[in-house]
């Protein structure tokens, strides 16, 4: 089920379990002329509102933080191990109506969609990637990695923007 304006994702806390270098990714892209790059957590949510199905979710990493959650950002703490938060135009989404990923980062950052996943290849198929990949309908594999090195420029100047909700 795709993930829709105004539903409920439950995503886990910064915590020790969550914020790690496994979960972390760096996104490169081009704008206005120049190389970007940002570190983004690699989550799976779970959207409340549509039984609970497991969503991708990118942050970025300077957002992932118990300080932020917990003053910021119109979040709902839930225990120790997650937050609630309602999809708004704040976040971004790419992908088909079935398999959609979710990225909330700052909006003036502006990297292609498919940046997200081919940089996650690179993490050189963590649990984490194989288990988004499974959740996108993609299949996974170790020769996948050639796409990126393969394209990285002319990857940097086209690609499938990302859609506010």
């Amino acid at each position: 089920m795709p993930v829709n304006k105004g539903d409920v994702l439950i995503i886990p806390a910064p915590n020790g379990k969550y914020k790690t270098d496994e979960h972390k990714t760096t996104i490169r892209w081009q704008q206005m002329f120049r190389q970007r790059e940002g570190d983004y957590y690699l989550l799976v949510a779970k959207n409340k509102s549509q039984g609970y199905c497991q969503v991708p979710f990118y942050i970025q990493a300077e957002w992932y933080n118990e300080q932020g959650f917990n003053s910021a950002y119109g979040m709902s703490k839930l225990g120790n191990d997650s937050y609630e938060l309602t999809i708004d135009n704040r976040h971004q989404y790419a992908g088909e109506p079935a398999a959609r990923f979710v990225v909330w980062h700052d909006q003036d950052r502006e990297p292609y969609a498919d940046r997200f996943l081919q940089s996650s290849l690179l993490k050189q198929g963590t649990d984490m990637v194989k288990e988004v990949y499974g959740l996108l309908g993609l299949s996974w594999t170790p020769a996948a990695k050639l796409y990126e090195a393969g394209g990285e420029l002319s990857q940097s100047f086209i690609g499938t923007s990302l859609k506010t909700f």
